[in-house]
Parts: C-alpha cells; structure tokens; sequence
C-alpha cells in the first residue's frame, strides 16, 4: 500500500512502511501441527531399565551356582558392563530432557517442512501425469483424401505401392528350410573350438540349438544364412529348476535385446556369462522371498535377514535369541560359479557347503546349515568331555547317539539325553526333573563350551544324589541332613574333591551314627562314621571306609538291607561293650581272619569270660561273640556266643544245621544263636537263654527215642522229618506257647488242628505216637482225593469214608489191643439214611490174612496193613 494513498486507509493491525515501501498487514497463519506419537515418558524408561536391572540380576543368581567360579565371574562382569551402558544411555536422555521443550520445536518443524516437500513433490507428479494424458487425447488431422473415397466409391482404395505378395510357405520347403538350418548348425559347432565348456551339453532340433545349463537354465540360439562366421540370434530363454516361474514378456524382451548384443561383442563365453549371472541373481531373488516367508511363519524372532546387493549376498542370522551361539549363513555365489553357504560361527571355523541347484529351497538350506551347527556344537562338548579329567573316571558319563543327540547316564536308572532345537538353539535335556531343568537352563547361560562338561557332572552329581537318597528312603532308610560339617574333618576323612555328601541311618539307630555317601568327579564311596556335636556343628569322631561298590549296593534293595543288617551288628557290639564296661566285665576284641559266615563285611568278634555271665555247669571258659546279619531283616540279625562245654553223650546227635543252638557233646563245644533287634541288649537275653538249653535237651531225647531225624533246633524252634519226605516243625514263642507248622501237601495236614490240640494238653511224645498211627491212614486219604469217595476225620482217631454215589459208607478206628495200635474199619452205611449195607465188602469182612482178622460186619488189621486193606475196599466200593 502506497502512503500516497490517503482514500483507503490501512487496515486495523496493518503496519504501513513509508518512504516508498510496501505495507504488509500482520496475517494470522495457523500453528505447526505438534508430533507426540511414539513418544515415552522418560520416567517409563527408567522405571522399565530399573525392572530390567532387576529381573536380570535375580536370573544371574539362581543360575550361578550351577557354573565354576570363573564362569560366575565372567557372568557377573558381562552384566555389570551391559547395566552400566544403559544407565549411561538413561544419564545422557536425562541431559537431554532439559531441552526436550526446544528439541519438540525442532521436531515439530521437521515434521512440516517434510510434509511440504512431499506436497510439492506431488505437485510435480500431478503435473507430469496431466502432461501425459494430454497426449492420448490429441487429434489427428483429418485424411481428407480417404474420405472422398469412401464418399464416391463407398469404400477406399488400397494401395499395394507396387508390392509383389509373397508366395504361401508349402510344410515340405518349411520342413526343408529346418533341415537345412540344422545341418548348418551341426556343422558350425562341430568345427567350432570356442564353445563355453557349460554349453557342451545341446541339442539341435527344428532349426535352433538349445543349449542346456544344468540347475540353471535352457537357451535357444538360431542363425540367419549359411555363413560358418555368422552370428547367433538369441530365440527363447527357459529356467530349469524349481520353484521357478514363466520368464514375463518384458524380461524375454530384454534377455533377447541385451544377449544378442552380447553375441555379437562377446560370442558364447559371454553369453552364458551373462546368462548365468541373471539365472545366480533370480535364485538369490527367489531364496530372499522364501526367507522372507519364513520370518513370518514359525521362525518369527529367530532370524535376521540381511541382503547385501553389491556383493549379492543374503546374510543369515539365525539362533538369534541364543546371544551366547548365535552364527551367521551367507549365502552367496561362491568361487566356483555356483549359489553356496558360507557359514561363519562364533566358536568354530568357517565352512563352506554348496546347495542344491535344481531345487532352491531356504528352509533346506537354512536347515542344512543348523543340522551341521549342532552336531559341531555336540562334537565340541564331547570332546571336550572326553579330554577332561573327569572321563577317566565316567567314561559313559556322555556318549554319542547320533550326530545330533548326546546320551547322558546321570545314573544307573536316569538317562537323559542332550539336544539342541532347530529354530531357537536351545540346548534341550530330555527329562522333567527340577535337576534337570536347571542343568537346561545353566547349558542355554553359559557362552563357552567348556563348562557345560561341568554342567553336565554336576548334574549327575546331584541325580545320584538325589536318586540315592529317594531309593535309601524306599528301603526305610532316613535321610538326614547334617548342617555345618567341619569341612575340614570332609577333607581329612574323604579326601579332597568331594562333591556331594548325603548322610543317612536307621531309624532304630543310636544318635550320631550314619552312614556317609561321598560324590566326586573320581568316585562314589561309602563311610561309616560316628558324629558329634561340636559348637554348634557336626565333627566326625570315628570314620571307616567300606569297601563295597557303592553303586551297586546302594541301588540293590537286599544289599541296603545287608548293610544295615552289618551296620546294625556294629552298632550292636559297640551296645555290648558299653554294657560289659558298665558290668565291669574285661573284653577285647579280636579281627576275624575270614568272612566265615558269608556277610558282607567283616565284623570283629568280641570276647569275655562266661563266669562273669552265667554259672551254668555245662559251660565252661570264655564266651566269644561274633554278629551274623540277616539277609532279610533285621530282627533276624543274630550274634552267636560259642564256647566249650561239659562232654554230653545225649547231645552229640544234635544236627548243627542253621539252628539256633548247636550243642556238639562228642568235642565239648556249643554255640548259640541270640536274634537280636537293633541297639537291643541281648547279655540279659543270653543268660535267660542259657538257662532254656535244659528244655532242648529234653527234646533231643524224646526225638532219639522214636528214632527220629532232627533238621532243625534251636529254643524257639524245631524241625524234624518223621518219615520219609515228611516233615513237621514245632515253633515256641516267647510265652513258651507250641506251634505245629506243616507243608500244604504234608498227609497230616488234614489233623493239624486235632495234632495241635494234644501237642497242647499231652506233649511231644504222644503226637509222635499218633505221626507214626495214623500216617499210612491218612496216605490213602490223600489218594482217594481224586476220587468221588469223602474222608471225613471226627478225631485223630476217628475217621469215615462216604461213597455218595454208590450209597455205602466205611468208619476207621484206631484202638489199642494188647498193648498195640490196631485198626478197626467196619461198614457204617446202615447208620445214614437212605444207604444199604456194602455186599461187596462181604468177602473181605470175612477174611484172614496175615495182620488181618475178619470181623464179618468189618475187619481188624495192624498199622502197616492198613493201606492195603483200604485200598482193597475202596476198589471193591468203587467198582
């Protein structure tokens, strides 16, 4: 606005510039749009780092007692670098976030003036795209000429401009001109000498030579006249691999295009050159859009995909969560012309591996690479465990399954097996166990080799451990955990290199015995130990080794109960001595020279003078104490006392066979037997015991008296064999009570009860009366079983035989005459309803015979006839 110009004055606001100048009203302009996307609070970032610092921190110290020292080490300085970094990153946001006001501005800003270039860009386009389309809707001049043609003639006249229309190809000069053209190109490549060595391998058909590059492609070349110096024309260009698709009309256009002109420069060398190169580049094409495809289905998160155009490489990172075995595969066209892997580890050498090139597959490739990255990730650890010390001793601790599987023996009974997953790298133990789940996580943490060997022992440290303590529980054992051991007194008593120690005991056991299982890298061993309490720990007080195998042992159910039987023997002699020394009774200990009774270890025997314990006249000397477990139970477990004695003619036929007392009167020795329950006192038992060998005495006679063979005596038992094959034993508990024990196929079985009653109220010597009376009876019973006939026994001396079906029934009495057993067998059928009187029988009933006296309605007969005589009625009846 001029100054000049005083009829329009400026409007309100306007600044008006004098002396000639321009007036420029102040304008409004709308303020720049604020960007606050994908902003963060600051006090997030931090909030998240601290909760980051702190989960990591946390993770580090469950994980580190299961690696070495140096690993733990490495661990905890890797964390405090890569913590500290990020608080250095939060310190410099924080300088920052004093001039965040200013630095918003200046985003604000950039934000606008990108958004204008890109309108102004769009401008630009929208200008040229109108300037095209002007070009479609341009009018041609009107052909004046042709439409006065068609206005007089009705249509227009063609002008041949003089040409000669070619005479139609007949199919013999097509099929000649082929032919031809064949033989042209026979003879050009058989005389030529510059045919690239890929294209060697052609055929000529339909006028063209097809060229074939195998894994790559196919390409037909044709020539124009009869020349041998002519060139080549490029025709058709084929892909002859999988996946692959049509070559599209524009690049057929360009191949054809750019390969003649490469003919006609560089021949057949740079033709497949050229060609091959293409074919290299649509294959690395095809393996990124695979890769591509892969990183969004089940390998999502564990590869990278990089691909590096100058160098027409497609760099892989797979494993990418395994920071500590994360590798690298690039693939790319190796020195020999062809696509390949060049795989870059971080604990290996590179390697290089060719791929298939007739089918290109990634997943293939990628699973290639991965398969050989485990089983050198496999090999590695094995090697490294079977160069360590600890394979001298667990030589089967790892060993090979396959080339992608290691088989790892925790223990006898546990075996696990270490692989590593195809799409994360972790490593993987097979197993559910909380051992072994943290072993997984300890393998997935460490970044070297090396200490998964550790790993692995540690492992099976803690499973023989924890094994042997569920199996020692199993066979009622207890397991007690004994804190603050001297490590010293570890040291001194089982050496250097213990592991792992588990103490365990009897239940029944006095306080501070155990038995020690000692784990180290070069054994197993076990310990039988005294503890004491000492200032507010364990000391060990006494200690001896055991020389057993103790894996065997401890996983055999009857070898723990052996060991505790022998444990509880050494425990029961240390119980007897403290008695003696209370008594004021001198003993001494003496070494055994041999195993004699076959136990497991060697138990001392203990010695002391019988005067000082009993003042039986039949004992003499010292009493000499050995313990003999049980392999059983140990209740069972028993400690013999031998000794002499006074000559006993009465004693010298007492078998010594497994009995609870052996009394030898022909040599003047004894020995008896006391089962003695553990931490029991047995010197008030044996005294007691002494004092009942009258009552075995007086057995040992009776049995003489009716000739019959002892198996078995001792004072709570008896065992003899009464006849042939037939035995019986007497068991006496503690009240003195007797027992009769007899076998399922014994023939008085069918009488133990009635056998049992006069054991109780007649004794021992009426029963064997009654044994030797009644076995031939009760033998016939036993073989009419079979039969449809029924022993039906009243009383030891009263039986019946029914024949239900032939109506007849016998009785059976024993009786004595003159001072002898007879038998009596008469026919009782008249005594039950509805049976008859047995006629068969009748001349039996009247007979004589040797034993036999015939009583018309029955029959008397001795003892030994008795079988005959019944089996001859039965016979008659059953007939």
């Amino acid at each position: 606005m001029s100054v000049d110009d005083h009829d329009h004055p400026p409007p309100p606001g306007a600044q008006v510039v004098v002396k000639g100048q321009l007036n420029v009203a102040d304008e409004v302009y709308p303020s720049i749009p604020h960007i606050s996307e994908n902003f963060i609070p600051l006090s997030a970032v931090a909030s998240r780092l601290v909760e980051n610092t702190h989960s990591e921190l946390v993770n580090i110290l469950e994980t580190l007692p299961a690696a070495n020292d140096t690993t733990k080490k490495r661990k905890f300085l890797n964390f405090l670098i890569h913590t500290r970094q990020q608080y250095i990153k939060l310190l410099v946001l924080t300088q920052w976030s004093r001039n965040a006001r200013d630095i918003s501005k200046v985003i604000d800003v950039v934000s606008w003036l990108s958004g204008q270039k890109n309108c102004f860009s769009n401008v630009v386009w929208a200008l040229q795209a109108v300037k095209q389309d002007l070009g479609s809707a341009r009018l041609r001049n009107p052909d004046i000429a042709t439409a006065l043609e068609v206005f007089v003639l009705g249509k227009p006249r063609l002008s041949s401009f003089t040409y000669v229309p070619p005479r139609p190809l007949s199919p013999q000069s097509i099929l000649d001109t082929l032919h031809d053209l064949n033989v042209l190109l026979s003879l050009r490549l058989a005389l030529s000498d510059n045919i690239p060595v890929p294209f060697q391998n052609y055929k000529i058909a339909n006028g063209r030579v097809t060229f074939c590059v195998e894994g790559d492609f196919e390409v037909d070349l044709g020539i124009a006249d009869d020349d041998l110096n002519s060139r080549f024309f490029l025709i058709d260009f084929r892909y002859i691999f999988k996946p692959t698709s049509t070559v599209t009309p524009a690049i057929r256009a360009s191949l054809e295009r750019i390969g003649n002109e490469i003919l006609i420069t560089k021949g057949l060398d740079g033709l497949y050159e050229y060609l091959h190169n293409f074919t290299l580049s649509y294959k690395l094409l095809i393996l990124q859009q695979q890769l591509s495809r892969l990183t969004n289905g089940i390998w999502t998160g564990t590869l990278n995909i990089s691909y590096f155009a100058e160098r027409q490489t497609i760099a892989i990172q797979y494993w990418a969560e395994q920071p500590g075995r994360k590798a690298v595969a690039e693939i790319g066209v190796l020195q020999s012309k062809v696509l390949g892997v060049r795989w870059i580890p971080r604990d290996f050498s590179a390697e290089t591996f060719t791929i298939d090139q007739n089918e290109i597959s990634a997943e293939t490739v990628l699973s290639q690479v991965i398969i050989y990255h485990i089983q050198q990730l496999l090999a590695a650890i094995l090697t490294t465990f079977i160069s360590s010390p600890i394979h001298k001793s667990l030589p089967d601790l790892v060993t090979p399954v396959s080339d992608t599987k290691l088989k790892i023996e925790l223990t006898p009974s546990l075996t696990t097996y270490l692989t590593v997953e195809h799409l994360t790298g972790r490593m993987v133990l097979e197993g559910t166990t909380d051992l072994i789940t943290s072993a997984e996580q300890a393998l997935n943490t460490q970044t070297d080799i090396q200490s998964s060997t550790q790993i692995l022992t540690n492992l099976r440290h803690l499973s023989i451990q924890r094994e042997v303590e569920d199996l020692v529980k199993t066979a009622r054992w207890d397991v007690i955990k004994l804190a603050n051991i001297r490590a010293d007194d570890i040291r001194q008593k089982y050496g250097v290199g213990v592991r792992q120690t588990t103490t365990i005991r009897q239940r029944h056991w006095i306080r501070g015995w155990f038995i020690v299982v000692t784990i180290s890298d070069s054994a197993i061993c076990l310990w039988f130990s005294e503890f004491k309490s000492a200032e507010g720990g364990w000391s060990i007080a006494w200690n001896e080794a055991l020389a057993l195998d103790a894996l065997d042992t401890l996983y055999s159910p009857e070898k723990l109960n052996r060991l505790a039987a022998v444990t509880s023997g050494r425990i029961t002699f240390h119980i007897i001595a403290n008695g003696l020394q209370e008594r004021n009774i001198p003993y001494e200990f003496i070494p055994p020279p041999a195993d004699i009774h076959g136990s497991m270890l060697e138990l001392p025997s203990l010695q002391f003078a019988s005067s000082a314990v009993t003042k039986s006249t039949w004992a003499k000397s010292a009493f000499k104490l050995e313990f003999v477990p049980s392999e059983s139970d140990e209740e069972r477990n028993a400690v013999i006392v031998t000794g002499s004695m006074e000559q006993s003619a009465a004693l010298s036929s007492v078998s010594t066979n497994s009995s609870d007392v052996i009394l030898d009167g022909q040599n003047g020795r004894f020995s008896l037997k006391f089962y003695v329950p553990p931490n029991s006192q047995i010197l008030h038992q044996m005294l007691e015991r002494l004092g009942q060998i009258e009552r075995s005495v007086s057995f040992v006679e009776t049995f003489q008296t009716f000739n019959i063979k002892l198996d078995e005596i001792s004072l709570s038992r008896i065992s003899f064999e009464y006849a042939p094959d037939l035995r019986m034993a007497i068991t006496i508990s503690a009240d003195r009570k007797m027992t009769l024990e007899l076998s399922d196929s014994n023939p008085h079985r069918r009488i133990q009860f009635f056998l049992q009653d006069v054991l109780d109220n007649e004794g021992l010597r009426p029963l064997l009366a009654i044994l030797a009376a009644t076995l031939p009876l009760l033998r016939f019973a036993s073989y009419i079983d079979a039969s449809d006939a029924y022993f039906i026994t009243h009383s030891t001396k009263s039986y019946r035989i029914i024949y239900y079906a032939q109506k007849h029934a016998i009785d059976i009495e024993l009786k004595h005459k003159d001072g002898r057993p007879m038998v009596y067998v008469t026919d009782s059928s008249g005594d039950i309803p509805g049976f008859k009187q047995a006629d068969v029988c009748s001349s039996i009933w009247t007979s004589n015979s040797s034993g036999m006296v015939g009583l018309e309605t029955g029959i008397a007969c001795e003892i030994e006839v008795v079988e005959e005589l019944l089996s001859r009625v039965h016979s008659a009846i059953s007939s």
